[in-house]
């Protein structure tokens, strides 16, 4: 009836309504704020009950928006909860409201753009190989895009061989090395010494210079029986002498002058003009002490020759002996003619002495030096002489006569023989000092080092490559193993390795003897 569908369009007896209100992103100009959806069709008492259903949920909600509705535009957004249901429920006139809200999600923040790229896919490249105090620059072309700091594959034109590289720059890539990059093993020659570092022949006789001389300078302590006479005419003749005065500490007078012996060894491989050697210095009076003496120019010889060997003149050194009386003068005395030793004594069977130091005398050192001599003396067929090893110290060389000539020049030859080192020496001082060599053969194209080779500062330009090499205060001076096995790791091919070392060698930067096979 129509009274009937009267009362059921009053809004208490209509259909229950559900509406859902989702939260949404507001824009940055909208101040936050609380939305509750509008309750148009509902009465006074449905919504005091809505208010009651909200404190039972959340008082501190109901708190902000009824005691501070003036100040809702200061609320922070995440602090606003936003209703997201309401829901009327029958049959009347038990019909209910409920009301349910959730915690807005922290608005995401946009994703940072993508780094750009600085290199880009089989796009040249310049790339950087640093090592040690070496560096080669040259071009190549990257597998794929990158960015800063990004690891990629690359490709240098020189030698067309995939390395890894980390972006540095726009279009600039550095390789990336280890810390220690491996020597190739077949670049690395035997150590070998010269038979000189392992001993020395002995003469067959000693030979000295000796002569007699005067000591000024002393502080009393030298002869009293000078007379006055002779001090006279010596002030007269030093003014002739080519001396520093100033090394004369005291005046010359009784007490301070003393009549001594000189002596001056020759060494066993002999002496050269010009060549300084030390001289002893003995007072004739044993109770004159020299300390702090100066020995005036004097010549010595040797005995029965009239011909000088040597002059000595300079300061007394007593510090090496307890008996003051005695003294030594450094590089005292200056060798005027060559002075060489017999080697070959005029009586027996003629030989050769050669004694071993002591780092070298071990018995499979010692064999084989000998056998390492045979070998040499047999590539001489016209020359009838043979090592023998007489002790793990001694090696004796027979010879087929008793010429001095032929001694020398035989000992001054087997003095320059390249002995192999021996596992026993590889580890000595002898050892550690083994002569810096570079050695290529241009048929092989073989590279072969000696000992520590360094590098000097350098810089080679070419088309497609530059090499610098630098020195720096904080780490190694650059050794030549390290460019040979950057340029190993690099896949230089042989042949370019020997134009860089050849033209560094021309430049005078490599500092080692340089052979060719």
């Amino acid at each position: 009836s129509l009274d009937q569908r009267l009362l059921d369009n009053l809004p208490e007896n209509r259909s229950p309504q559900i509406n859902l209100v989702t939260t949404s992103l507001q824009p940055a100009s909208s101040p936050p704020a609380l939305n509750i959806l509008l309750l148009s069709q509902t009465t006074k008492e449905q919504r005091t009950t809505l208010i009651e259903e909200l404190v039972r949920i959340d008082a501190d909600l109901v708190r902000q928006v009824a005691m501070k509705p003036v100040n809702q535009q200061d609320l922070s957004a995440s602090e606003v909860k936003t209703v997201q249901q309401i829901s009327l429920t029958n049959p009347f006139p038990q019909q209910t409201i409920s009301a349910g809200y959730a915690v807005p999600q922290t608005a995401m923040q946009p994703a940072p753009p993508p780094e750009p790229f600085l290199v880009q896919k089989e796009r040249l490249v310049h790339i950087i190989a640093a090592y040690r105090g070496i560096t080669f620059k040259t071009t190549g072309i990257p597998t794929q895009d990158a960015a800063l700091n990004q690891t990629i594959p690359v490709i240098p034109f020189i030698t067309n061989t995939m390395l890894p590289a980390t972006v540095v720059s726009k279009n600039l890539v550095q390789l990336d090395l280890h810390s220690e990059l491996p020597v190739p093993a077949e670049t690395q020659a035997q150590p070998v010494l010269k038979l000189s570092q392992l001993g020395e022949f002995q003469p067959a006789e000693i030979v000295k210079l000796t002569g007699s001389g005067l000591v000024v300078g002393l502080n009393g302590t030298g002869d009293r029986n000078f007379a006055p006479e002779a001090i006279q005419a010596l002030k007269s003749s030093m003014t002739a002498m080519k001396i520093n005065l100033k090394q004369i500490k005291t005046p010359l007078r009784a007490g301070n002058l003393a009549n001594v012996s000189l002596i001056a060894y020759i060494p066993n491989q002999g002496a050269v003009k010009g060549q300084r050697i030390e001289c002893y210095i003995t007072a004739a009076n044993p109770e004159v002490k020299l300390s702090g003496g100066y020995l005036l120019p004097t010549t010595i010889q040797q005995a029965g020759s009239p011909a000088t060997g040597a002059v000595v003149m300079g300061v007394l050194q007593t510090s090496r002996t307890q008996n003051k009386s005695q003294a030594i003068i450094d590089q005292g005395a200056q060798i005027v003619s060559d002075i060489t030793p017999r080697l070959v004594s005029g009586s027996g069977i003629p030989h050769l002495k050669f004694f071993l130091n002591e780092a070298a005398s071990q018995p499979a050192t010692s064999q084989l030096i000998t056998q390492t001599i045979n070998q040499n003396l047999q590539s001489h067929q016209n020359l009838n002489a043979k090592a023998i090893l007489q002790s793990t110290s001694m090696i004796m060389i027979s010879l087929p006569h008793p010429d001095q000539k032929l001694a020398q020049q035989l000992a001054a030859h087997l003095l320059k023989l390249s002995i192999p080192v021996h596992p026993s020496l590889s580890q000595s001082s002898l050892a550690l000092k083994q002569t810096p060599e570079l050695i290529i053969d241009p048929a092989t194209a073989t590279i072969q080092t000696r000992g520590k080779v360094l590098l000097q500062p350098a810089q080679i330009q070419l088309s497609d490559l530059i090499l610098e090499i630098s020195s720096s205060t904080t780490s190694a001076t650059p050794r030549l193993n390290d460019l040979l096995a950057l340029m190993h790791h690099l896949k230089f091919p042989q042949t370019r390795q020997i134009e860089f070392l050849l033209e560094l060698n021309q430049q005078g930067k490599i500092q080692a003897a340089y052979h060719e096979q």
